[in-house]
C-alpha cells in the first residue's frame, strides 16, 4: 500500500452503526493528510473476475476531481490496473452522499480505452 494512506477499522467491523451496501465494505482508508476516506469490497463476477467497488469520498463532501480519482486509484490498487466510474439507470440511482465509486478490475482488461 501507498505511503500516503493509512487503514483504518472498516465499516463491517464497527456493528450495527452502518446499514445497507456499507456493511459489505471490509477495507477502508485514510490518506495521511486526512482529505480523503475510502471504502473497499471484493466482488467476485462471473463475467469479470474478482473486483474491488471502492466508494472515494473527501471531508468537505464536495465534487472529487477526476485526477484526484486517479492517482487515489493509483495509490491504493496499481497504477496498471483499470478501473470503470459506472453511471446508473435513473431508476437504479441511489444518491445519498457525495461519494464516488469505481470498480477496480482485478483480472481482466477492457479492451477499449483512448489511445
Amino acid at each position: 500500500m501507498a505511503k500516503n494512506w493509512q487503514r483504518v477499522p472498516a465499516p463491517n467491523t464497527v456493528g450495527s452503526k452502518v446499514h445497507g451496501w456499507v456493511r459489505e465494505m471490509n477495507e477502508a482508508y485514510r490518506d495521511k493528510n486526512g482529505e480523503y476516506a475510502v471504502l473497499v469490497r471484493l466482488i467476485e463476477t462471473k463475467e469479470l473476475g474478482v473486483v474491488k467497488h471502492a466508494a472515494i469520498r473527501n471531508v468537505t463532501s464536495t465534487d472529487i476531481p477526476w485526477s484526484e480519482k486517479q492517482r487515489i486509484k493509483n495509490e491504493l490498487f496499481g497504477e496498471e490496473k483499470q478501473a470503470i466510474e459506472f453511471f446508473p439507470k435513473q431508476s437504479e440511482l441511489i444518491d445519498e452522499a457525495n461519494m464516488y465509486h469505481i470498480w477496480i478490475l482485478e483480472e481482466v482488461e477492457l479492451s477499449f480505452g483512448i489511445d
